[in-house]
């Protein structure tokens, strides 16, 4: 079963200011980055019930994350939800970054 896939704009601005925040350092390593980004999204396509994520525990509906990795091996990961047969991208989080609070989770109505 294929599932579409959304982007909110929240997912959108976090996922530039990834983007922007890894070009300053390396152009380069920004468009892998990006890469790698678009390809973990377009895995969920085809098998999006990966972990939840550590914010799951503080909503009703369920979130779960995508985890993936630069060629350095940093880890990134975006969170997102299910809901029929599409897939809502909510954040993406930086290596790093801490886990969101309740009230920064962003669901897709706030697109």
């Amino acid at each position: 079963m294929m599932y579409r896939i959304e982007t909110t704009s929240q997912a959108a601005t976090d996922r530039n200011r990834c983007f922007d925040y890894i070009a300053k350092r390396s152009s380069d390593g920004a468009l892998r980055w990006l890469e790698a980004y678009e390809s973990a999204v377009e895995s969920l396509q085809t098998h999006p019930f990966r972990g939840f994520a550590p914010e799951n525990v503080d909503h009703e509906e369920e979130i779960r994350q995508c985890l993936f990795k630069t060629r350095h091996g940093l880890t990134y990961r975006f969170l997102y939800t299910i809901r029929d047969r599409t897939i809502y991208i909510l954040h993406v989080r930086g290596a790093g970054q801490d886990l969101l609070a309740p009230d920064d989770l962003h669901g897709p109505e706030d697109r």
